[in-house]
Parts: C-alpha cells; sequence; structure tokens
C-alpha cells in the first residue's frame, strides 16, 4: 500500500490550495459558502486562498470530499492531474504497482475545454 511521506503530503497541500479560488468559482461557491461545505471557516479558507495560513492535511481531506462529491469539480481534479496518482492510490489504498480506480462519469466536451484552457 502507498504511504506519502510527510513532504509529499506538504506539497499536495500546497498545490490544492493554489486551486482553492477556481474550485470555488466551479462550485459558485463564496468563502463563506466553501468553508460550509469543507467543515472549514471563512477566515481559514481566506488566510488559506491569499497565502498567510498554510493548508494542512485535514483541510485537504475535508476540501476533497467536497470535490469529489461535485461532478464539475472532480471533472477539473482528474483533467488537471490535481495531486497526481499517488495521492489517489494512498486514499484508495493502492500499491504502487497498481492504478487507481477514477469512478465518475466524464464529460468528454468538458475534459477538452478543460484542456485548451492549459
Amino acid at each position: 500500500m502507498i504511504m506519502l511521506t510527510a513532504d509529499e503530503k506538504r506539497a499536495m497541500c500546497s498545490e490544492l490550495a493554489a486551486q482553492l479560488p477556481k474550485i470555488r468559482e466551479l462550485l459558485g461557491a463564496t468563502q463563506e459558502g466553501f468553508g460550509e461545505l469543507c467543515g472549514l471557516s471563512r477566515i481559514t479558507i481566506s488566510r488559506i486562498e491569499n497565502g498567510s495560513a498554510k493548508m494542512n492535511w485535514s483541510h485537504l481531506t475535508s476540501i476533497m470530499f467536497v470535490v469529489c462529491c461535485n461532478r464539475r469539480t472532480k471533472e477539473y481534479f482528474y483533467a488537471n492531474d490535481l495531486l497526481g496518482v499517488r495521492f489517489l492510490q494512498f486514499m484508495q489504498q493502492k500499491d504502487a504497482n497498481i492504478p487507481p480506480e477514477i469512478n465518475i462519469v466524464v464529460d468528454v466536451e468538458s475534459l477538452r475545454a478543460f484542456a485548451e484552457r492549459k
């Protein structure tokens, strides 16, 4: 089973923190509304977004629960390869040689649109 190092977790937290404004935009959520979905305060979301606070692993897992429950944010997550394969293998308790499962219906047109934005 994949085990993530503290450095890998910190890097994943930094990567997701940089994506918070886009994730909120896809959800059509304010910082307050997004915080309510994630179980975090508006102040915490604001501080993570403006860089005055670092996201921790608990924040990341709370946010990823919300991301995985919404089709648009989930498609964005996969289309942009956020957090990488090791994150998915870790969360799905897979060995390094077993690919993670992607268990969503992905709208191909949405994926193309995301790819064209890069």
